[in-house]
């Protein structure tokens, strides 16, 4: 819920931003103090600074949400943009990490405050700062939304730095105030979560690695845990190459970008409103501060970055050489999990997996633990690592044994653990730990699932509108090539 407060007339930004519905806008009240809910989940305050008796009192009631849990976008105007400035840096000092401040002065317009549209429009803001102000808020509360990001892609020129490297030279180019801040929240994201990184730059590859080693040196998770597409290709090769890499879907991937023709060529392959244009450092650090607000707290994932480099060789040993080849080669390790079961990362596998996922359960945590409870179900997840990396838990299983067969109610394997043959495995394990003689996979069928569906379709006897049917030969023919070559340990 958006809960919305103002001393002055919005309409026009609230609308072009369209994030209030506008039956809803005519009953918004005039207040000159802040008065809302903990429930809140957004904040968006809006106030004309002249026509405040207390400054004092508004930042009192902001400190007032230092510990909540709410998301708060502060927009304070005035006449004197002086006065603006000290204001806000009074509100700075009090360090609110929910709290986003658009600071009008540092937003590049060249008009703020436009005084003759003041009787005609109710608020004194220009036309150009209106319009600003409504893109900016509408890209923010996205990305305050948005609290699955997985990967941040980021130009290099003018984006992470100011200058072109190519142009000016390594030494030239510097960070400003604003740059370094966004960096700092992204280097805290990477270290925090293992959200990756990808830089992608039209330059020459050795000369933009040398700016980022000497120009970010005081980022070292940027650096270190980031992949990097710097050549002369269009950058829409390099983000396709990056997003098939990672595998992701393209609602957890960010874009950011000063080029603005680089956007509108990548709004048609990523989501529009994740690819952001920024024309100053100020607004890197305001959706930098946004992402940062919005996935701080998510689940961590710190593997994964190692993980999916990794899985480059993985597949290359695959594709060139063929699955055995790299199972006999890889020291494959596969953890079988009974009783100490990781709750919380099953249920982000079944709210978060789509590719490899057999019946989209969505389930939710208090659910599983019921299922837990109950005897007539087994729920198993598989952990597997290699010599190239420790993948954790990529498999997650909900079995339910009936009268006379067993069904799976729950299948689920990480994107990036497929390719390796390890669904044969893991269903191979059950059957052979349950004394399994007849086993279902139930399956709903969707655009996005087919690598589920593929590998059903492999391993059937058949099948109906429920099911299907497990064919053990055509299980037990691939398993048990891999299984002799593989650690298993079940706990």
């Amino acid at each position: 819920m958006i809960n919305i407060q103002r001393n002055y007339f919005v309409e026009t930004i609230l609308l072009e931003a369209n994030i209030i519905d506008k039956k809803k806008l005519l009953n918004l009240p005039y207040r000159d103090h802040i008065k809302t809910s903990v429930k809140d989940e957004f904040i968006i305050i809006f106030f004309d600074l002249d026509r405040l008796k207390s400054l004092a009192t508004i930042i009192k009631d902001l400190v007032f949400f230092k510990k909540k849990k709410n998301k708060i976008i502060f927009i304070p105007t005035s006449k004197n943009l002086k006065k603006l400035k000290v204001f806000i840096k009074k509100i700075e000092k009090e360090n609110l990490s929910n709290l986003i401040i658009i600071d009008l002065n540092e937003l590049k317009i060249k008009k703020i405050i436009d005084n003759k549209r003041e009787k005609i429009y109710k608020s004194y803001l220009s036309f150009d700062a209106q319009n600003a102000l409504s893109k900016i808020l509408r890209n923010i509360i996205n990305l305050l939304l948005n609290n699955d990001v997985r990967l941040i892609s980021l130009d290099l020129d003018n984006t992470c730095w100011s200058g072109v490297i190519g142009e000016d030279g390594v030494n030239k180019i510097f960070l400003d105030n604003y740059q370094k801040k966004s960096l700092f929240y992204i280097n805290r994201l990477v270290s925090k979560t293992g959200m990756l990184i990808s830089f992608h730059s039209k330059n020459d590859s050795k000369l933009g690695i040398k700016g980022i080693k000497k120009k970010l040196f005081k980022y070292p998770f940027i650096i270190n845990k980031s992949f990097k597409y710097i050549n002369w290709d269009p950058k829409l090769k390099s983000i396709k190459s990056i997003s098939k890499l990672v595998n992701f879907s393209k609602k957890n991937i960010v874009y950011i970008d000063d080029n603005i023709s680089e956007i509108k060529q990548l709004n048609k392959f990523l989501i529009k409103e994740n690819c952001l244009w920024i024309n100053n450092s100020y607004l890197f650090y305001l959706y930098s501060r946004s992402l940062f607000i919005s996935n701080i707290n998510k689940e961590k994932n710190l593997k994964r970055f190692d993980d999916i480099k990794s899985n480059t060789q993985r597949t290359e040993i695959t594709e060139t050489k063929g699955i055995l080849n790299y199972i006999k080669s890889s020291k494959v390790k596969i953890d079988f999990a009974l009783k100490k079961i990781n709750f919380k990362r099953f249920v982000e596998m079944s709210n978060k997996t789509n590719q490899f996922n057999s019946n989209y359960q969505r389930i939710k945590i208090n659910k599983l633990k019921s299922l837990y409870e109950n005897q007539r179900f087994k729920i198993i997840t598989f952990s597997v690592s290699d010599k190239y990396s420790d993948s954790g838990i990529i498999a997650s299983l909900i079995v339910e044994k009936l009268k006379e067969t067993h069904s799976i109610i729950e299948f689920l394997i990480s994107c990036r653990a497929l390719g390796r043959g390890l669904e044969y495995i893991f269903i191979n394990q059950i059957i052979k730990k349950f004394s399994i003689k007849d086993l279902r996979i139930h399956y709903i069928k969707t655009e996005r699932n087919q690598p589920f569906i593929k590998f059903a379709n492999e391993i059937k006897s058949g099948k109906d509108k429920k099911s299907y049917f497990v064919n053990f030969n055509k299980i037990y023919k691939v398993a048990s090539k891999y299984e002799k070559y593989i650690k298993f340990k079940s706990y």
